[in-house]
């Protein structure tokens, strides 16, 4: 098997290159995300997408799930840059999205939130990487707690009932915080169960940025309804 991967232009990674190689790219989907939003926001492209667009939210939800399905499905049967180009296009659609965060909330309050973020998320990483207890049950709960929490979230909405509420953006939170600890753990346990096989690995790497990705987007998304100042 060795010898298969070598020949095939693949090189096999230590653990901790496949880490690093995992946090490169979930930062590089960051740096996307970013970007797309900044420039749609100083092209005025978000306004006129919405505002002209018929269910323009609609499409974009369509997209983004559609992506994250065929990541996920057919993971196994992609080429690894496939899985980096869906990686990619998921994050580039993300900051199409995020571009209306500007008009919901100060600029401060987001640069805020983000930074919040990226220090709850490195010591959720740091728990993850290094805990000894088996966080697999963690993650089962934290996900059946995630349906339900989006269930209730569709009721409420179609009550007019107000989502944003600080109980439900808590244990969101919460949610997610066990989720991430989960994740990162997993991106260890798919390393090892792919150890030998340097091209399931890379497209693993790709896979397990993605997962901590969302677990980010989402994080910041519910600290962001936390410190946020809306504007008036």
């Amino acid at each position: 098997m060795f010898e298969n991967n070598t020949q095939s232009g693949y090189e096999l990674p230590t653990l901790q290159k496949h880490a690093i190689h995992t946090y490169a790219w979930m930062g590089f989907g960051l740096l996307v995300t970013t970007l797309v939003s900044f420039l749609m926001n100083v092209t005025n492209l978000t306004l006129y997408l919405y505002l002209q667009v018929p269910m323009f939210s609609f499409i974009m939800l369509i997209a983004q799930l559609g992506v994250a399905i065929s990541f996920s499905a057919r993971l196994s049967k992609m080429q690894p840059s496939t899985t980096k180009i869906l990686f990619l296009v998921y994050s580039a659609l993300t900051g199409i999205t995020f571009s209306t965060l500007t008009y919901a909330y100060t600029f401060n309050s987001i640069v805020l939130a983000f930074g919040i973020t990226a220090i709850y998320f490195a010591c959720l990483m740091f728990i993850g990487n290094t805990t000894k207890k088996d966080l697999t049950s963690v993650g089962m709960v934290c996900s059946i707690g995630l349906i339900v929490l989006i269930i209730v979230e569709v009721v409420m909405m179609l009550m007019g009932m107000d989502i944003a509420t600080k109980a439900l953006t808590a244990i969101s939170l919460i949610i997610f915080t066990g989720i991430t600890a989960y994740d990162a753990q997993k991106m260890k346990k798919l390393y090892y169960s792919y150890e030998h096989d340097s091209e399931m690995l890379s497209k693993i790497s790709i896979y397990s940025a993605f997962d901590l990705y969302l677990d980010f987007i989402n994080i910041f998304l519910y600290i962001l309804r936390f410190v946020g100042n809306s504007k008036d």
